[in-house]
């Protein structure tokens, strides 16, 4: 995961300066535009600073964008992983992280879909920090799903010899698809159905 720390104010950074809200208006402008798309000019006139204040304050263009990742992913995905992490029973496990997937990638208002997924797959320059980033936190999502299986194939919940990593690779492709489907306006009770048919090709002991 991307992180960040917090940084000291700033000359040049306007008097009463809301970081959090700064975060979440340019989350909405790159998901709305994209990362590539969404200029420095829109991000400062959305957010009331000028470019040095913003420069000031997140140091470019692309640390904002992965300070507004991070923030994403720690306040709406953190809770899904606990979730996840915390079970014993691993097959409720997964099917309860799917159907919290569904509830965070249709959630009312504009942000439907997920903005790491969404953000990937929009990307036309691959060889850069933001890529880089956005590709080690989808490879994060597979490692913690694959100790979760490995637990369940020590634990006798799933069968000995069962490729754990292509299975943590699959439901990742399960995730990315609900958020896509999601993007496009495919309704939450749909995207559940999905979650129920692709259940079964969860491998599980007797």
């Amino acid at each position: 995961m991307t992180s960040t720390s917090a940084r000291e104010p700033a000359r040049g950074r306007r008097r009463g300066f809301d970081r959090q809200q700064a975060l979440e208006t340019a989350m909405d402008l790159f998901w709305e535009h994209g990362y590539e798309a969404t200029s420095v000019s829109q991000l400062c006139a959305a957010i009331g600073i000028n470019p040095p204040s913003l420069y000031a304050a997140f140091g470019s263009k692309s640390q904002l964008f992965l300070d507004v990742v991070e923030y994403y992913e720690r306040t709406v995905w953190q809770p899904v992983w606990d979730a996840f992490e915390g079970g014993s029973r691993i097959v409720p496990a997964v099917r309860q992280f799917l159907d919290d997937t569904v509830e965070v990638v249709s959630a009312p208002g504009a942000h439907l879909g997920c903005l790491v997924t969404l953000s990937t797959v929009s990307l036309r320059e691959r060889d850069t920090d933001v890529a880089r980033a956005l590709a080690a936190i989808r490879e994060d999502g597979a490692r913690r799903t694959q100790a979760r299986l490995d637990f369940g194939v020590q634990d006798g919940q799933i069968p000995a010899g069962t490729d754990t990593l292509a299975l943590a690779h699959a439901i990742g492709m399960v995730v990315d698809g609900l958020a896509i489907r999601a993007h496009d306006g495919v309704p939450p009770d749909v995207l559940r159905r999905l979650v129920v048919s692709m259940m079964p090709t969860i491998p599980r002991t007797a």
